[in-house]
């Protein structure tokens, strides 16, 4: 049994429970199948046509920040670039995203530089 696999898959299911508790709420409306795939990227999400691709480095991030991913790129649904509008799509689908998104800052600071010099 391949262990990563598992671990993969496991991950995978958490992100569509996720993707799917956001549209059973009603707050976005998607065209289409919508679907969520991990991937090695070294970016931690982004959107493509109709498919969400999450990076299996964010499988320990906390739930929390986990629905900030997934509520930030079913914005892009709507909005493409970070302008004001996208902000408030992303505050439709996951009004507690303020406190997530600073927490994946942090999380993503200390990943890229994970022993700081003082």
């Amino acid at each position: 049994m391949d262990v990563l696999t598992d671990e993969v898959k496991e991950f995978q299911l958490k992100l569509e429970g996720i993707l799917k508790e956001f549209l059973e709420q009603g707050r976005i409306e998607v065209y289409g199948n919508l679907r969520v795939v991990v991937t090695s990227f070294d970016r931690v999400a982004c959107l493509k046509e109709n498919t969400i691709y999450v990076s299996i480095k964010a499988r320990g991030y906390p739930d929390s920040v986990l629905r900030y991913i997934i509520a930030h790129e079913l914005a892009h649904l709507a909005v493409k670039r970070h302008t004001w509008r996208f902000w408030k799509v992303v505050g439709i689908i996951y009004p507690e995203y303020g406190t997530c998104k600073e927490e994946l800052l942090k999380i993503v600071r200390e990943e890229h530089n994970p022993h700081p010099s003082y």
